[in-house]
C-alpha cells in the first residue's frame, strides 16, 4: 500500500442516510417487546431510509479531492448488505469498505466506530460523524474527527486543508487553514475486525 493513501471514513446513519422516520420502533412499550427486537424491527426499515444530500453531496466533494471513501456504521453485520444495495441505488459511491459493528458487539456507537479508525490505522485522514459528541469523543482518542455541518460549509480548498491538517493545523470558523496542501488518496489498513469490502 502507498503511503501517500488516505481514507476519510464517513458515518452512514444521520450522515449520508436518515432513519428518523422510523425511530419509533426504538420505542418499547408495555407490548413492544425487548430492546433487541426494537432495533431488529428498526434495521428492517434501512431500505426506506431517506438520502441526506449534503451528506451525498460531501462524500463526492472528498472523492473528487483524491481520497479513499469509507463508510461506518454501527448497524450490525448482518445487515451490510442491505446497507450496500442502499448505498448504490442511491447513487452514492461505493467506498473501499463498509465497516459494520461485529457480531456480539455491544459496546455504545463512539466504541465501535473507534474501533473502526483503528481498523483503518495510519491510512486514516479523519471521520466524518453528524453527532458532535461522537466527534468529541473520538478527538480525544487522537482520531481527527469533522462534523458533516463543518465540512459541508467548507470550500473545496478548505475542505482539502481541513483533511489534509496536522496536529499544527488552526481550526478557525472557516475551516482548517495550512500553509500547504497535499493531494494524498485513501485505502484501508486491514486488520481484524468486520469489513465488508464496497459493492462492484
Amino acid at each position: 500500500m502507498s503511503r501517500s493513501e488516505r481514507v476519510v471514513v464517513f458515518d452512514v446513519d444521520g450522515g449520508v442516510a436518515d432513519l428518523s422516520a422510523f425511530a419509533h420502533f426504538l420505542t418499547v412499550g408495555d407490548s413492544g417487546g425487548s430492546h433487541r427486537q426494537a432495533w431488529q424491527r428498526f434495521f428492517e426499515h434501512v431500505g426506506q431510509a431517506a438520502v441526506v444530500e449534503p451528506g451525498r453531496d460531501l462524500v463526492e466533494a472528498v472523492a473528487g479531492l483524491g481520497f479513499v471513501v469509507v463508510y461506518s456504521t454501527t448497524r450490525p453485520v448482518s445487515y451490510a448488505g442491505e446497507t450496500r444495495l442502499w448505498l448504490g441505488e442511491n447513487g452514492f459511491l461505493p467506498g473501499r469498505a463498509l465497516l459494520c459493528r461485529s457480531r456480539g458487539d455491544h459496546r455504545a456507537a463512539a466504541g465501535v466506530k473507534a474501533g473502526h479508525c483503528r481498523a483503518v490505522g495510519r491510512w486514516l485522514s479523519a471521520f466524518v460523524d453528524d453527532e458532535s459528541e461522537t466527534v468529541d469523543a473520538l478527538r480525544s482518542g487522537g482520531v481527527r474527527a469533522h462534523s458533516f455541518e463543518m465540512l459541508s460549509g467548507l470550500r473545496v480548498r478548505e475542505l482539502r486543508a481541513t483533511l489534509t491538517a496536522g496536529k499544527g493545523a488552526t481550526l478557525t470558523g472557516r475551516g482548517v487553514h495550512r500553509p500547504r496542501d497535499h493531494h494524498r488518496r485513501g485505502a484501508p489498513h486491514r486488520r481484524p475486525g468486520t469489513v465488508v469490502h464496497g459493492a462492484d
